[in-house]
């Protein structure tokens, strides 16, 4: 058969227009450059994925950049409550640097998907709010859940409970809540700020001991771990309480919760992630490995290891203001700090998006994989929490070139979820026939509505289930607070008919066929479509988003039939701060 190699050309710079030199034109997209020789007329040139079997097209020129190892990240917090099998950093690119360098061979009649230059802009517009919460809850979904954790023996109850058992936990920890981190490692930003579990990949833990020097803890006392996340937790209760949730017996007060968080929060915004002159960090470049070692292969990690931090610090700062926690002052620091981290996190997924390795023949998939959902959602959170419309739309859009995004959340969703009548996109070659045999990547020839682009990582069983619903979660996060701030993203519809509904009733088809945390057989997963693409992985993860799936669209009966099996399984993972009550009753 003959086989022909598709290629995806994409821009270092963000910048708009055309110039025709000659018979040479050049355009920039929100996402790419790509010089071309056509006899078309320049406004009939649209889109950043050209091929050399496209009509009209006589060369195809690569723009030169610096060469770099790609890694491979996911933002959920955990596999399946039982510590982290797949969330890692950058060691899944040492294991596919070896077929980085290839590039992925396609049979004409299955050739990978290509994209329009536009898509489909979002129901609604910015709208501005003056009170707190406003960022992932608003007072009317506070007011709401107060009112089903107070109706007693309801699932929210119960998980009232749970969270205040998980607090009394944090305030009784032996844990230096004041102390925090400033220098170049991206792993110790990982485990102290963003990441709760001590459990990890080697390259990327972090013990004790080094946690402790790094951040001068105080003689006798513990590290903190996932300090954002202790934060949003203890701010969770806190506002809860304060609004009116009757917490159990001898559960803490909501001024003891908020004194830990507020002291966790100004911590970090005082004196955390900054340079040795005291200023906030502000570019990936400046981050290195555990040896200091400043390379790509670190840095382009740092969107996706702060992203994945900073959403739960903005969600307490939310909190904490809802009930008049700060003052003035420690407002303004609080500010200031999270518009750094806005600017931090913005420059690194521009950087990331910028390298070779996101940009070749076998890595567009590593382009639109999962580290930018965790960039964006960074984002979006915090221009919510300033209550700054344009970052805002910039996030949303990429329209507005005094804050460049090369990778805005409409290009991104159109290539993170796969809809109707769509193609792959072009990744890693295969090394097998099939899911059991083809590692760390595979991909079957086809996609069915509703699969996530993250599907093809393959390094072991709780990979594609791990990834592809680590992004589903993070969907459904963004949807919430987009959805506070004026835009329906629930109702979205891509280019492909794709939104976040068809998504979960992709994945829901696993659920019910093989079974939360099972493995998944040919036998019991033929009624999924493209199935084979996950046989033998591991159904790992599905629970929370069945769960906000049946909380979000009651009269999809496929997500909904899953809903009690589904919450009984869950366990902790309903207990995160930020999806904590999106839930039935």
């Amino acid at each position: 058969m003959r086989r022909v190699r598709v290629i995806e050309i994409l821009r270092p710079a963000l910048l708009k227009g055309v110039r025709r030199e000659g018979h040479t034109q050049l355009r920039e997209c929100s996402d790419a450059i790509a010089i071309t020789m056509r006899r078309s007329k320049p406004r009939q040139q649209r889109g950043p994925v050209m091929t050399k079997a496209g009509k009209g097209y006589q060369s195809i020129a690569l723009l030169p950049l610096a060469f770099s190892i790609a890694p491979s990240l996911v933002f959920a917090q955990s596999l399946n409550g039982q510590g982290n099998v797949y969330a890692r950093a950058r060691s899944d690119s040492l294991e596919e640097a070896g077929i980085l360098r290839t590039g992925t061979m396609l049979p004409v009649d299955t050739s990978a998907r290509t994209a329009p230059g536009l898509y489909p802009s979002l129901a609604g517009s910015y709208t501005s709010s003056a009170q707190h919460p406003r960022v992932f809850m608003t007072p009317t979904d506070m007011s709401g859940l107060v009112t089903r954790i107070n109706s007693s023996g309801s699932f929210s109850a119960q998980s009232f409970a749970k969270l205040t058992n998980k607090v009394k936990a944090d305030l009784a920890a032996n844990v230096d809540w004041d102390s925090v981190y400033s220098g170049c490692d991206l792993d110790i930003y990982l485990h102290a700020f963003s990441y709760e579990p001590v459990t990890g990949y080697a390259d990327e833990i972090r013990t004790t001991n080094q946690l402790g020097s790094a951040m001068h803890v105080r003689e006798a006392m513990a590290p903190p771990t996932g300090a954002a996340i202790v934060a949003s937790r203890l701010s969770l209760y806190a506002a809860l309480v304060k609004s009116g949730a009757k917490p159990p017996a001898a559960g803490p007060s909501s001024g003891e919760a908020a004194a830990v968080a507020k002291r966790i929060l100004l911590a970090w915004a005082n004196r955390g992630f900054r340079d040795e002159k005291g200023n906030v960090l502000s570019r990936a470049e400046q981050f290195c490995d555990g040896q200091q070692h400043f390379n790509a292969v670190v840095q382009n990690g740092v969107g996706l290891q702060v992203g994945r931090g900073i959403i739960y610090s903005v969600h307490a700062q939310d909190l904490l203001q809802s009930i008049g926690a700060f003052n003035s002052a420690q407002t303004n620091q609080l500010n200031v700090f999270h518009a750094a981290i806005f600017n931090l996190i913005r420059e690194s997924s521009n950087f990331r998006a910028a390298l070779p390795q996101m940009n070749g023949p076998a890595t567009i998939c590593e382009r639109y994989s999962n580290h930018v959902g965790a960039h964006l959602l960074g984002l979006l959170a915090i221009a919510r929490l300033l209550d700054d419309g344009r970052k805002f739309n910039a996030v949303l859009y990429g329209n507005d070139r005094s804050i460049p995004v090369a990778i805005p959340w409409t290009n991104w969703f159109n290539h993170a979820v796969y809809g109707e009548n769509d193609k792959p996109i072009a990744c890693h070659k295969n090394t097998g026939p099939d899911s059991l045999a083809s590692h760390p990547s595979f991909q079957t020839a086809v996609v069915a509505p509703g699969e996530i682009e993250d599907r093809y990582r393959n390094a072991n069983a709780g990979q594609s289930f791990g990834y592809t619903l680590g992004v589903l979660a993070g969907l459904f996060n963004m949807a919430a607070l987009m959805k506070n701030a004026g835009y329906d993203a629930f109702e979205y519809r891509g280019t492909h008919r794709q939104s976040i509904e068809m998504a979960t009733q992709y994945y829901a088809c696993y659920g019910k066929n093989a079974g939360f945390k099972k493995t998944v057989t040919a036998d019991d997963a033929r009624a999924c479509p493209d199935y084979q693409q996950y046989i033998g992985q591991i159904v790992n993860g599905l629970e929370p988003d069945i769960v906000m799936g049946a909380y979000r669209f009651p009269g999809n009966s496929v997500i909904t039939e899953l809903e009690p099996a589904a919450r009984a399984a869950a366990g902790a993972e309903v207990l995160d701060a930020i999806r904590f009550g999106r839930w039935r009753d």
